[in-house]
């Protein structure tokens, strides 16, 4: 019994270690031109599978690609739009994506393509909000999104970004409280057999 209670032990471990590693969703290949074309015209209708999290998007204007050709182009290919980036364009503006997860995250780093020396990005959570102002970012600890609420990236200044990867890490707590359930409900099991 006791190497039954060790063993459900070490993998209980192994399993919360590998749910609390980081996460990266991955928007495109980090070329520049017409890039995240394919994966966000797939969060246009929903969410994206990164291990054990899904991240959920929605843009501003309705569709992360509407024009179906040419790339990115979140409010499709109006006048002064660039359609393989968040930019300033027409007719919606400012173009933006909202975030989502299935579970708490803890937002690690974001990394921009088509990124000049004016360019800006920001990323909303909550009452803050972080302008993002280089191609790497990483961010500092305790930048947590919450299941239920969402986040708000997208375009701040100069000419025009593109996302390449985001990378987050499932909160701990919220591992730590499934694997509580989960040790409860096996002591009570073994309990009632013992009975």
């Amino acid at each position: 019994m006791k190497l039954t209670q060790t063993l459900l032990t070490a993998a209980a471990l192994s399993c919360f270690a590998y749910s609390a590693s980081a996460q990266t969703f991955v928007f495109g290949s980090n070329d520049g031109g017409g890039q995240a074309q394919a994966d966000l015209d797939g969060l246009s209708t929903g969410s994206t599978i990164s291990g054990g999290l899904t991240l959920t998007a929605t843009a501003n204007s309705g569709s992360f690609n509407s024009t179906g050709t040419g790339g990115f182009g979140i409010n499709a290919t109006g006048s002064g739009d660039t359609t393989t980036q968040f930019d300033d364009g027409s007719p919606a503006g400012v173009e933006f994506m909202a975030i989502s997860f299935n579970s708490d995250v803890i937002f690690e780093s974001i990394e921009l393509t088509d990124f000049g020396l004016t360019d800006e990005a920001f990323l909303t959570i909550g009452a803050s909000t972080i302008t993002i102002d280089t191609a790497s970012f990483t961010f500092a600890p305790g930048t947590t999104l919450s299941f239920g609420s969402s986040a708000t990236f997208g375009f701040q200044a100069g000419n025009g970004i593109s996302l390449a990867s985001l990378t987050v890490v499932p909160e701990p707590g919220t591992y730590a409280l499934l694997a509580g359930i989960c040790a409860l409900g096996y002591v009570m099991t073994r309990r009632r057999s013992a009975v």
